[in-house]
Formats: C-alpha cells, structure tokens, sequence
C-alpha cells in the first residue's frame, strides 16, 4: 500500500472515531455547550445591566445638581443621597458623596460627616476621591486630638496615591501629625525626604522648610 493511501486509511480512521466520539458522549457535549452559552449570557447580561445602573446613577446624580445649582439645597441633598443608597459603586454616587461632603463641611455637621465617611468609604474605588474620604477623616481625627488615628489615614491616604503629585500634601499632613505627637525624629525624616523631591511646588517647600525649622528647634538641632 501507498504512502498517501496510508494517510488518507489514517484520516479516515480519525475521522470515523471522531464521530463514534461524537455519537457516544453526544449528551454531554450538548451539556457543556449549553453551559459555556449559559456564561456568555449571563456575563453579557450582567454587564448590561452594570451599564443601565451607572447611567441611572449619571442620571438622577445630574438632576441632583441641576437642583442644587437652582438653589433647591434640600432637595438636591435628597436626591444624591437617593443616588448613594441605589446605585452604589457606581461615578454617579461617587459625584453624589463629594457634594454631600461638601454641605456637611460648610454646615461643620461633624456627625454628618462621620455618618458619610463611615458608610461611604467602603463603596469608593477612585484613588482620587478615596484618598480624599482618608485625608478627611485624618483631618477630623487631628482637630480632636487624636493624632495616631490621624496619622492612620494620612498614611493611608498617601499610600493610595503612590506616584501622584498630590502626594506630597499627604506626606506634609503626615509630618504635621508626627508633630503634633511630637515623634520630632519621624517627623525630620518625612520633611526631608519631601524637600528632596526635584518637583516639589513652592508653596510645599515652603511649608516643609517651615515645618523642618519648628522640628529642628524642639529638637534642640
């Protein structure tokens, strides 16, 4: 027998196995067809429906704001925290949560604040706005007193934003706590290493030198 009849005896005999394989476990090919379409569907469904919730969430955010420029302050507060409490992890809370910070800031609502924070913290994802909730709650703990909390979210704070130019103003907030509990050794470290930084803004390095000279004089240096 030829070489290329050997070949074709030998794809026929695949071939033929093949569809014997086929014929045998016919039931269970359908299953997991049936599965892997179940899966297609269901991620396919699942972000349809993520994409129906941000834009609600875009939505009633943005009526919100139409409302609270308009002047409707109660109202509009109404609506984001509707926002917040409906369509969490979403752009639209987050929006919902900055302007809901914001009045409970201009009101000096400590409560509220911590209420927000507290409840809040857990469903923002954005570094920006994360590390913002953080320097806040660093800021609230710092005016009572308790700079250990304080200097927790600080660090936690600048840790989220590794790399960002924004980081600095966490590392000066850092320095001030360390101050404050006057760990003055720490608190030279953190200064000096802000200052060595080529693309510190000038109102930082002042602040910093400020900051160093006031360390420096109560360590005796």
């Amino acid at each position: 027998m030829k070489k290329q009849e050997l070949r074709r005896d030998a794809f026929r005999e695949n071939v033929v196995k093949g569809v014997q394989y086929f014929n045998d476990n016919t039931a269970t090919i359908i299953k997991i067809f049936v599965v892997i379409v179940l899966l297609v569907l269901g991620m396919s469904y699942y972000n349809h429906l993520g994409k129906i919730k941000q834009k609600n969430a875009a939505h009633l955010a943005g009526r919100a704001q139409n409302t609270f420029i308009n002047g409707n302050l109660v109202e509009a507060m109404v609506k984001f925290e509707r926002v917040i409490d409906d369509y969490p992890n979403t752009p639209g809370a987050v929006q919902s949560l900055v302007y809901l910070l914001n009045d409970a800031i201009e009101q000096n609502n400590s409560e509220l604040i911590n209420k927000l924070l507290n409840e809040n913290t857990g469903k923002v994802y954005d570094p920006i706005v994360l590390s913002s909730i953080y320097k806040l709650k660093g800021d609230i703990n710092h005016n009572n007193a308790d700079y250990a909390s304080a200097l927790k979210f600080y660090r936690k704070a600048e840790t989220i934003v590794d790399g960002n130019a924004i980081q600095t103003k966490y590392q000066l907030d850092i320095a001030s706590a360390l101050i404050a509990q006057s760990d003055f050794v720490e608190a030279l470290q953190t200064l000096e290493e802000i200052i060595d930084n080529e693309n510190l803004e000038f109102n930082e390095k002042n602040i910093a030198e400020e900051l160093m000279a006031y360390t420096k004089q109560m360590m005796g240096i």
